[in-house]
């Protein structure tokens, strides 16, 4: 299988490199020249300065959805300048029906789903990268940084903006520093704009973007003159921070405390397009607790990154190999306490056609307590190391180097471990895309060398307004221990995936859109033994009310090591043979009731349960905004298992609550509450804050965190209460 797959990847290769860039049919790229004026603007969202009425507008926007090309419903002008300080524009959005503009209330970066307009600057004009600035009709900001690939909604600038509405529609002014973004001196910029209109599920932009590209493109960006005679601005942050906490009723009567700290975070754009980040024994109270996951698996579960410091700028150090995986640093020890984070230092940025990623974090010897042995345990200090180096090359390719390093004392936990890879990705236009990464890795966990300590990985893919093909091969030695480093829980494996879509844009008999996919993977050892392997059918269909539904079966083979004998007569080695059947739907998530549900029926083996038998999935989840401030979330999940004579084993149940209220722009208040239940116990957390955002990096935050294990466990965090403050100074 993995040779049949790699001959198929190169075919496609060769075929996808000779067929015709259907991108160079997209409409013709549209530019405009704005002035520079000195005037005082109140960024209230009126546009009552007489300065706008000095400007020519532009407007003439072309819908993407849901008439691809068609102009928008709804006229929008825009209006731009800029002075020595900022650069300045101006929307006013006509409404036809102007009670039925949807605005809500949310927190700073929410997905809203209201009524909005769009700014994409690229001030570089290499229509590679940029920054995409949003702001709703209620005044909510949202940004990230942009690119062919993808985007970094972890960036967090600061820049002004203002809504209102008015009689003939609502207007909209955004206040953009040059200070807090990076720009080429004297040099035309890449720019689009963009509406989105709700209730008609409308999205509409002034350079033109396709169905198929779906959202912002730098290399299809119109272009900006006129901004010339400025120099990038000092650009320092500075964001002390202090809080204390009280913990009561943990698990270990050592978990009991009170804590006070204090340290602090410093931003400093070095260059143009590079900044260097510090962070001192930070302080990550107000970050939201990972949701419960019961999926029962012989690997690690997979949680995502949360915390600031390690999520801005992550992008730098993506690559195809997970080679680095930032919750590896400050991880939770075995008592439940993370283990802390003395320093890190981050240098991000772009140096014309080189991209820069330096990270360094140091944790802090901790000693610990075994709860069931009573022993004292040591988690000695680690430094961790990370270099990112990435050359352009050619129209939107790049090739790339990295090596994480993991360096820490012999102690009672935890090792040495390195990883060393290069990769080049290769993009050509908007349709193919080719990633490929090699590695060497080091460590101290296995005496296996040579090729049993490399990872390889190549991934293809080619898609159409109409058909998508992907390809990939992965092979991972069995010396290869990303524990301490990365998030690859599988070693020992040749993995190989081949998928092809077809998904025709229908819009009539009520369907907008449906897709079929076929799917075939394989994995084997190094020895040949085949671990798993499966085939995938995949019916899904997009309604012209923007519902969803999806119809899929999945046929797999998996093998199951080390099985013993406590649920009875399984084979301590076998290949188990696990289909699965899934439905899913959802509703329109724009409106202010959202649902979603979905079934799975599947033969399954747990590992951890020693247990091969049929299980029933159900997933309920709904979302409600209610008077354009509050939002609330709830899902909840029942599973039965049954042995295959049809005896009940196991109930599991999984229900998770988000309630999110937006008193002012900047105060705010959410709880997350989880629980879990199965044979084995049952899990309770809480999760809340209320905060009062200065600017979108500092706040005065209080919060409540409670969480506990039945039967009760020492990792057991109790009740923790907490008081964070901090404050942004900027030069």
């Amino acid at each position: 299988m993995p040779r049949r797959t790699g001959q198929t990847a190169a075919a496609l290769c060769l075929w996808a490199a000779l067929a015709p860039d259907v991108s160079a049919q997209n409409h013709a790229l549209r530019a405009l020249r704005i002035p520079r004026l000195e005037a005082q603007v109140q960024v209230d969202g009126r546009l009552e300065e007489s300065v706008w009425s000095q400007l020519e507008p532009t407007g003439d926007f072309l819908q993407t959805e849901p008439d691809e090309g068609a102009p928008s419903s709804e006229r929008t002008e825009v209006l731009i300048f800029f002075d020595n300080d900022k650069l300045y524009f101006g929307f006013k959005c006509y409404e036809s029906e102007p009670d039925k503009i949807v605005a809500r209330l949310d927190t700073h970066d929410a997905r809203t789903n209201s009524d909005s307009v769009d700014v994409f600057l690229d001030p570089f004009g290499d229509r590679r990268t940029g920054y995409w600035f949003s702001v709703n009709a209620r005044g909510v900001q949202f940004e990230s940084l942009l690119t062919e690939a993808g985007m970094d909604t972890t960036w967090d600038g600061i820049w002004e903006s203002g809504a209102h509405i008015e009689r003939w529609g609502w207007s909209a002014e955004i206040a953009i520093p040059f200070k807090s973004i990076r720009f080429a001196p004297d040099r035309p910029w890449g720019i689009n704009l963009g509406r989105n209109i709700v209730r008609k599920n409308e999205r509409a932009y002034w350079q033109f973007v396709t169905r198929f590209d779906g959202r912002f493109r730098p290399s299809k960006a119109g272009t900006l003159e006129g901004i010339t005679g400025l120099e990038p601005g000092r650009n320092i942050e500075v964001i002390p921070y202090f809080s204390t906490r009280a913990r009561r009723g943990a698990g270990s009567p050592l978990g009991n405390k009170e804590k006070y700290e204090a340290g602090g975070d410093i931003r400093w754009g070095l260059l143009p397009n590079l900044t260097a980040n510090i962070t001192v024994n930070p302080d990550f109270a107000e970050t939201e607790a990972d949701e419960i996951n019961i999926t029962i698996s012989r690997f690690e579960l997979f949680f995502p990154e949360k915390r600031a410091f390690f999520n801005e700028g992550s992008n730098f150090f993506a690559t195809p190999l997970d080679l680095f995986f930032s919750r590896r640093v400050g991880e939770r020890l075995p008592n439940g306490e993370p283990q802390r984070i003395v320093l890190g230092a981050k240098l991000t940025g772009k140096v014309g056609p080189w991209s820069l990623g330096l990270l360094e974090a140091r944790t802090q010897a901790t000693r610990f307590r075994d709860e069931e042995t009573g022993e004292e345990l040591l988690a000695p200090a680690a430094n961790f190391l990370v270099a990112r180096l990435q050359r352009d090359i050619w129209a939107n390719s790049t090739l790339g180097f990295l090596t994480v390093n993991r360096d820490q004392a012999p102690g009672d936990t935890g090792s040495t471990q390195r990883a060393h890879a290069v990769d080049l990705q290769i993009v050509r236009g908007p349709h193919l895309k080719w990633r490929n990464q090699v590695a060497y890795t080091q460590n101290q966990a296995t005496t296996e060398g040579g090729l049993h300590r490399v990872a390889a990985s190549t991934e293809f893919s080619y898609e159409t307004d109409e058909w998508e093909w992907q390809a990939e091969y992965k092979y991972i030695g069995r010396g290869v221990e990303l524990g301490d480093l990365g998030f690859e829980p599988e070693s020992d494996r040749h993995s190989a995936a081949a998928s092809i879509t077809w998904k025709p844009f229908l819009d009539r008999w009520g369907v907008r859109q449906v897709f079929l996919e076929l799917n075939q993977d394989i994995s084997l050892d190094t020895s040949g033994l085949t671990q798993d392997s499966g085939s995938d059918l995949d019916l899904s269909a997009r309604f012209q009310n923007f519902w969803f539904a999806r119809l899929r079966y999945s046929y797999d083979l998996v093998r199951f090591h080390a099985f013993t004998p406590d649920f009875g007569r399984l084979e301590p080695t076998r290949i188990y043979v696990t289909p699965r059947l899934r439905f899913s739907f959802n509703t329109n998530e724009n409106r202010a009731l959202y649902f979603s549900y979905q079934f799975l029926w599947r033969k399954f083996a747990q590992f951890r349960e020693n247990y091969y038998g049929r299980g029933q999935e159900h997933t309920l989840g709904t979302t409600a905004r209610l008077f354009g401030r509050t939002r609330l979330q709830f899902s909840g999940t029942w599973i039965r298992e049954f042995q295959l004579d049809g005896t009940p084993f196991q109930m599991r149940r999984l229900f998770i609550s988000r309630i999110s209220h937006q008193f002012t722009p900047k105060l705010r208040a959410r709880t997350l509450a989880q629980v879990s239940n199965s044979r084995r116990g049952q899990d309770f957390s809480v999760n809340s804050i209320v905060a009062y955002d200065f600017t979108a990096r500092s706040a005065l935050i209080v919060g409540y965190n409670h969480q506990r294990r039945s039967p009760a466990e020492p990792s057991n965090l109790g009740n923790e209460f907490f008081v964070k403050f901090s404050y942004l100074f900027h030069f």
